[in-house]
């Protein structure tokens, strides 16, 4: 039910780079404003995402899901009927923010039914990214086909549909671990500030976020441009590499494994400079798709080590704010470079350069995790 959710919320933000040319052309958008509709969608997701820890832990973890899976939904329908820059603009705004209030209630929900597997179910449930990235290359441009008088604004309605039958299906399926709303007088909450593991973590998590969105945003588009038909174009996007390296890092530790996926991320960016086809597209979408869900898993297995379990969900919210920074920034900063410095290239060179940076940062990290007390279910 959870990979369900996931994909679900998933769907609205991984279709956007593949609807992006159809709705580029309509709307008479500048790569500009293409990248400053991402940056809106992530300005939401910031302004939520590190208050949805905090509500989790208050009022439960499946309410603030709930709150945040209408919102996207309400978005997604707003959307089809998009006419000018400005309206899209809102309710990208509202499905970032509504984004945020599901994404950190479903890892504390995840963490919390299977505590001493966090690597695999994380990753499994990261996979919705990957599983929703294929879905969007495979039925975009068939919908816009299919319905060539609504176009991309047929895409956001049956979006819309899915995850409205999604959330149908959460008020009746999900539940909270028990420990979610147990207080512990006790138990000191965690300083965030003062744990020098969690803030590296978090700047891992912001420098992610600043390079994450490039290849999803910007490939299709790369690719046309190229000479590649936009029906091949869509479709090179297949990720399901999350639950591989969540079980890898359970059985040989999240530091070596995080290591080995950027590096992974590494090349899948810079493949697509060296060979300009479309099998070098695919090897790199595979490369790159396989390890980013990992690099996601991972670094959230590495924070919920730091604090007790009770506090998980805030924690996650505490550095998923990070990554709503890089986010917010990383779509305006690759599109203004493909309008005025270097092209599609820049953008992939900029995205490399991130996550190697981001790897020297990892080998900064402990190698091993921290204890911490474990909150129990009753």
């Amino acid at each position: 039910m959870a990979l369900k959710e996931s994909l679900g919320k998933r769907f609205m933000r991984m279709a956007y780079g593949v609807v992006l040319p159809y709705m580029q052309e309509s709307l008479s958008l500048s790569f500009s404003e293409v990248g400053m509709l991402g940056t809106f969608m992530f300005l939401g997701y910031l302004l939520t995402v590190g208050l949805s820890g905090v509500l989790a832990v208050r009022w439960g973890s499946k309410a603030v899901l709930l709150v945040g899976g209408w919102s996207v939904t309400i978005s997604l329908f707003g959307l089809a009927w998009g006419s000018s820059f400005w309206w899209v603009s809102l309710f990208m705004f509202t499905a970032g923010a509504g984004s945020a209030l599901v994404f950190t209630p479903l890892m504390s929900l995840t963490i919390g039914w299977f505590p001493d597997k966090r690597g695999m179910v994380l990753g499994f449930l990261l996979s919705g990214a990957g599983i929703g990235m294929f879905l969007n290359g495979i039925l975009v441009s068939s919908i816009v086909k299919q319905f060539p008088e609504l176009g991309w604004r047929a895409v956001w309605l049956l979006f819309g549909a899915i995850s409205l039958g999604v959330i149908v299906l959460a008020i009746q399926v999900l539940k909270n671990p028990n420990h979610t709303n147990k207080k512990d007088s006790n138990e000191e909450k965690p300083k965030w500030l003062h744990n020098k593991e969690l803030i590296k973590i978090a700047w891992l998590y912001f420098l992610v976020g600043v390079g994450y969105l490039i290849p999803i945003l910007y490939q299709t588009v790369y690719m046309i441009e190229l000479g590649i038909p936009d029906n091949i174009a869509g479709g090179v996007f297949a990720i399901a590499g999350g639950p591989v390296w969540g079980m890898i890092s359970d059985k040989i530790g999240s530091q070596r494994t995080l290591i080995t996926a950027l590096l992974w991320a590494i090349i899948g960016d810079i493949i697509p400079l060296m060979f300009h086809n479309v099998v070098s597209f695919i090897v790199s979408a595979v490369i790159w798709g396989s390890s980013i869900g990992g690099i996601l898993a991972l670094i959230q297995v590495k924070a919920s080590h730091q604090v007790p379990q009770k506090y998980i969900s805030a924690a996650i919210g505490f550095i998923s704010a990070f990554y709503a920074v890089g986010q917010m920034l990383g779509p305006g900063l690759a599109g203004w470079m493909i309008e005025y410095h270097g092209g599609f290239a820049s953008a992939y060179c900029f995205g490399a350069l991130i996550y190697f940076m981001g790897l020297l940062l990892t080998l900064s990290l402990k190698t091993k995790n921290m204890k911490v007390a474990s909150t129990k279910e009753s």
